[in-house]
Order: structure tokens, then sequence, then C-alpha cells
């Protein structure tokens, strides 16, 4: 049992690694989407639009079945 926990100890932090990230990235787009949706009166049309489309950006990435931490982390 401790050999099979040490062979899957690198596969164990990545997927880790992973799970944090999505928690992280679905955080940011809860929060953003809420500073959006109260403050984005006071923004330009272009802006909204730039921060809408990185949202749905970090959405696909979260919901992506094969998702990467380093993915999700780049677009964070």
């Amino acid at each position: 049992m401790v050999k099979d926990a040490e062979s899957h100890a690198a596969e164990d932090k990545k997927r880790r690694e992973t799970v944090e990230a999505k928690n992280q990235a679905e955080s940011l787009i809860h929060s953003t989407e809420k500073s959006l949706k109260d403050y984005g009166d006071k923004v330009s049309e272009a802006d909204r639009t730039a921060i809408s489309d990185a949202i749905a950006a970090l959405k696909s990435s979260t919901e992506a079945t094969e998702a990467d931490a380093e993915d999700i982390k780049a677009k964070t």
C-alpha cells in the first residue's frame, strides 16, 4: 500500500494543484462577476466586454474535463 502511495504521489500532487487552481479560479470568477454587476456602469463598454471575455475563457478552462493547473493559472 505504501508503494502504491509513493508511485502515485506525483499524480496526486498534480491533481491537488489542479483542484486548488480550479477553486481559486472559481472564486475569482464569482468576485469578478459580482464586481462587474455592481460597478459595470462605471467602466467602458470595451472594458466590460474584455472582462466578460476573460471570464468566459477562464470558465471554459475550469470546466474542461482534462483541465490543467498551468492552463488555469495562465488565464487568471
